[in-house]
């Protein structure tokens, strides 16, 4: 099939300026490994100083573009042929349109934990979790605007959830064909031989765009134990398919 492919574009100001607040707290604590012990004053400043650093040193930055399918015969191009598998087919199934991309907060992060690595190894354990939870709340809110544009606008389509190589059947070692498709070199991240990408606190991703719903949402919000920092709820949209 004849191939069409175009970079997206995106409230990139949005992405830029996304950083941890309070409401992320409970997620960098889940990181850390809490379960309910006794936070004691000490934690608590390290924590604040923590969040304080790595909001300081991020820069996030995304890259991404849009490959069309045709929904009915579920055909792919051949710049799809590297996503192997039945899961991320089934996934994708229905979708006229694939958006892959890639996100990263910095190598400015990775330097900062490698020197509090040496100087205080706790600390650098919670910018660890600072910087994964950072990084998940840039794919959080690129996909709320994502969902703000497709879901509520004048031609209404919709997208699936995100699914990154390595989840189910879907092989990590596409990492580095994934890369040079999106050309991932744009915003600073590389893949090593070894499928690492590099800088470490970075994700990539596939999202499903179609005509019709893609299935019954069966998430709720008021059970969601993420209700209270919900990226998507702040840009006034839903997570679920």
């Amino acid at each position: 099939m004849s191939e069409n492919r175009g970079k997206l574009l995106w409230e990139e100001k949005e992405i830029s300026t996304v950083r941890l607040s309070e409401d992320d707290r409970n997620e960098i604590l889940r990181y850390v490994g809490y379960t309910g012990q006794e936070i004691t004053p000490e934690f608590e400043a390290q924590f604040e100083i923590c969040i304080e650093k790595i909001n300081r040193v991020a820069q996030p930055r995304l890259q991404a573009c849009l490959i069309e399918c045709n929904p009915r015969t579920g055909e792919w191009p051949e710049s799809l042929s590297f996503l192997t598998g039945k899961d991320i087919h089934n996934h994708l199934e229905g979708c006229r349109e694939v958006l892959l991309f890639g996100t990263t907060i910095g190598s400015g992060v990775d330097r900062a934990i490698h020197v509090e690595e040496v100087r205080d190894p706790v600390q650098a354990v919670i910018m660890d979790s600072c910087g994964s939870t950072l990084v998940e709340a840039v794919c959080d809110s690129f996909e709320a605007i994502l969902r703000r544009r497709y879901e509520t606008g004048s031609e209404k389509r919709y997208i699936t959830t995100r699914f990154s190589p390595g989840y189910g059947d879907l092989p990590l070692e596409i990492q580095n064909h994934f890369a040079q498709v999106i050309e991932a070199r744009r915003i600073g991240l590389t893949v090593t031989p070894e499928h690492i990408m590099i800088p470490r606190k970075s994700v990539t991703a596939i999202i499903g765009i179609a005509d019709k719903p893609l299935g019954e949402k069966k998430r709720s919000c008021d059970a969601c134990n993420l209700k209270s920092s919900c990226r998507f709820r702040k840009h006034g949209v839903l997570c679920g398919e």
